[in-house]
């Protein structure tokens, strides 16, 4: 685990000290220079095909992410037995905290304005369609703060979290988180180092939530002191 939690952590803290904080204000002037302005250019303009533009809409809809995420609870709690109720019952407090840490407390510390709110020609998807922004930002399109990705948080630590408790599935899972997050680039309502920085909060959730959840499950299973037996 942590070689995949701290070459991720300090990826999203080298990449934040590169670089500026441009996108404090939507009046702001931008360095269209900066490391962080180049890599969106790539991730959401160069980037732009018609596969992304059917998939990225879906993929990164949030009453859809709940819907599937209520399906696999269920299915923890009807057919995982002992193992996967303790999962299910994790997950609960876990979203809870990467939802209330990343949107309610993060965000309006740092109160940094989206992409689509200082650039102009920007690809996004506007709910209803594709659009362009225009060159000169004159209107608000997003009216929450952009630092950092919620959805990145969220659903790395409930993926990470699952991955963990059922090693042979952390690849696809994984894979799943990955490409969530790089969606909410791609619409263009989010900087790479927000995408980096929600993973590496929802990385740094799920690690102890797994934690607490094989002790759970050993003490369940055994009846003895979780220390005195393997985790699951």
């Amino acid at each position: 685990m942590k070689r995949i939690l701290v070459p991720l952590l300090l990826l999203a803290v080298l990449f934040a000290a590169a670089t500026p904080g441009e996108s404090e204000r939507v009046t702001a002037p931008v360095d269209h220079s900066s490391l962080e302005v180049r890599a969106f250019r790539i991730l959401n303009g160069k980037a732009a095909n018609p596969v992304f533009d059917a998939i990225m809409p879906v993929i990164t809809n949030l009453r859809r992410s709940r819907v599937i995420l209520i399906l696999v609870w269920c299915a923890l709690v009807l057919f995982g037995g002992t193992k996967g109720r303790w999962a299910a019952f994790m997950l609960i407090p876990l979203l809870v905290a990467s939802d209330q840490i990343s949107s309610h407390l993060i965000k309006p510390l740092v109160e940094r304005m989206r992409p689509c709110e200082v650039l102009g020609g920007v690809h996004l998807w506007n709910g209803e369609a594709w659009i362009v922004t225009p060159d000169v930002v004159t209107k608000s399109y997003k009216a929450s703060f952009s630092f950092p990705s919620s959805h990145a948080a969220n659903i790395t630590a409930s993926m990470l979290f699952l991955g963990l408790a059922y090693r042979k599935v952390l690849i696809p899972l994984m894979a799943v988180a990955v490409l969530v997050s790089y969606s909410r680039i791609y619409i263009g309502v989010h900087w790479l180092s927000d995408m980096l920085y929600g993973m590496a909060l929802g990385a740094a959730l799920a690690y102890p939530a797994y934690l607490i959840f094989g002790r759970l499950v050993t003490r369940q299973d055994t009846g003895k002191d979780p220390g005195e037996t393997q985790r699951p």
